[in-house]
């Protein structure tokens, strides 16, 4: 999280407390033999329930939080000394909750200030408190804004708090943070594939998580792998002990409130096919590996130039492939599918997949095909103008360029469709780069070149869906 949005998290938290607290301190209770009238009435606290669900509406008429102008509805909450309450709010306004004890804040959820509408809109909010009197307690239900109205359904119940023993295989366990960081036990009984998640009652914990060894020393970690900002790892386990470490990602003083750690055994269908150093088949074919954290290498070996493709599906986990530890023209997304598509030179290269301290299954597919006519890369040749394409998924063409002569030498790369860019190196280190020094969206390099071979990367600050042209010269002034 930016410092900002915690700036302006905080912010909220402090204009929404004083509006709430102003709340519970100066609307009038009414009176024993009052009749009671309906919850958006201003004074009036609708009595929840432990287990039931209960109905309210945001109207006009609602009562107005003179500290934001957003409009609330009162709830009263009775509970037991050392209850772990949580309360879930669900409706179309973007519902806030906060609960108060005698007029004073116990919590309230964070608000996202950046959050677009369009991605907590219909969404419930969950909160978690510990009781620490026999008491009732009051449960504010706010608008997101000025302009959030409309019903909603709030449920209030308890947690069954976790009682110290140690964690196992397959359970899931709810516990209170008063700060600092919590440990916990885990025994594992069965090698296998394990995930362990953390969730959070409420948003400004954000939850973090790591797993060590029974002597302390770490074998992953994660922060919000688990969607939002809850955490996830996804390790795979040989039978023993091993310690789980919940804490929050915001430091220390944020570890407080209710959350839920669950382990769960992974189900690994199919045979595992692929062990590291295997050679590949190019046929296009998927095999499954097993990726547990440590660098994995494959091999396979070209007898002439072709455009390759190795794509790799990952269930779980994220990971980085690279081939002959290129990441150009790799691609990625969230779902754990990456895929690395180049025209390779004949000879042996080199697959690996690496940086993750997660595990799971994969499945890991390579092909070769014919190098279309007038594919990018190769050798630039000072003089001679080279009209190329960028291939369908391929983002950056390497070419060889040999200087004779020492001079003053430029390098251009055009292209009516995309924008281009280029670096220029020597023996691994960049000489020069550029994006838009040619106009428009083209590059350009003017550079003092001594005798030797350099490397001219062509690249597009892109990625298409159809193969593009662009135009590659190098002169000498």
């Amino acid at each position: 999280m930016k410092p900002t949005t915690l700036f302006a998290a905080l912010l909220g938290i402090a204009i929404g407390a004083g509006g709430a607290i102003y709340y519970a301190k100066n609307v009038p209770t009414p009176a024993a033999n009052s009749p009671v009238s309906a919850p958006s009435t201003i004074g009036s606290a609708q009595t929840l329930t432990l287990g039931q669900s209960s109905s309210g509406e945001l109207t006009s008429k609602s009562f107005l939080n003179l500290s934001d102008g957003v409009r609330s509805s009162l709830f009263d909450v009775k509970a037991e000394a050392g209850q772990i309450i949580k309360i879930i709010v669900s409706g179309p306004l973007r519902p806030q909750i906060s609960v108060l004890r005698n007029g004073e804040l116990v919590t309230r959820t964070q608000r996202c200030e950046d959050c677009p509408d369009s991605e907590t809109k219909g969404q419930a909010t969950s909160l978690g408190f510990k009781a620490d009197f026999n008491d009732t307690y009051q449960v504010v239900v706010s608008g997101f804004n000025t302009s959030s109205y409309g019903p909603f359904q709030v449920v209030v119940d308890t947690l069954k708090a976790y009682t110290g023993e140690p964690l196992t295989q397959d359970q899931t366990i709810n516990d209170w943070a008063l700060g600092g960081q919590k440990r916990y036990r885990l025994n594992i009984d069965k090698d296998g594939l394990y995930s362990i998640a953390m969730k959070a009652e409420q948003n400004s914990m954000d939850a973090y998580l790591k797993l060590m060894d029974r002597r302390g020393m770490e074998l992953a970690s994660d922060d919000d792998s688990g969607g939002g900002t809850d955490a996830r790892m996804q390790v795979y386990l040989k039978a023993g002990e091993y310690i789980v470490q919940a804490s929050s990602a915001m430091g220390a003083q944020n570890f407080q409130g209710g959350f839920s750690l669950e382990i769960k055994p992974e189900e690994m269908t199919g045979e595992i096919e692929l062990k590291t150093g295997d050679s590949l088949n190019l046929g296009g074919d998927g095999k499954t590996g097993l990726f547990t954290g440590e660098t994995q290498t494959y091999s396979f070996t070209l007898s002439e130039p072709k455009l390759v493709t190795v794509q790799m599906d990952a269930q779980g986990f994220q990971a980085t492939l690279e081939v002959d530890s290129n990441s150009a023209n790799q691609y990625g997304d969230e779902a754990g599918q990456q895929r690395v598509r180049s025209v390779l030179a004949a000879g042996e290269h080199q697959v690996k997949i690496s940086g993750s301290n997660q595990a799971g299954l994969y499945v890991l597919v390579a092909s070769a095909d014919e190098v279309p006519a007038n594919a990018g890369g190769g050798v630039l040749r000072v003089g001679e103008p080279r009209q190329a394409l960028m291939l369908q998924g391929i983002t950056s063409d390497s070419y060889k360029l040999n200087v004779r002569q020492a001079g003053s030498y430029v390098i251009d790369m055009t292209s009516p469709t995309f924008d281009t860019y280029l670096t220029l190196q020597k023996d691994g280190q960049t000489v020069a780069e550029d994006d838009d020094s040619g106009g428009d969206l083209n590059a350009r390099l003017e550079v003092q070149l001594e005798v030797g071979e350099y490397e001219v990367k062509a690249m597009s600050l892109g990625s298409y869906d159809q193969d593009m042209e662009y135009e590659l010269t190098a002169k000498r002034r």
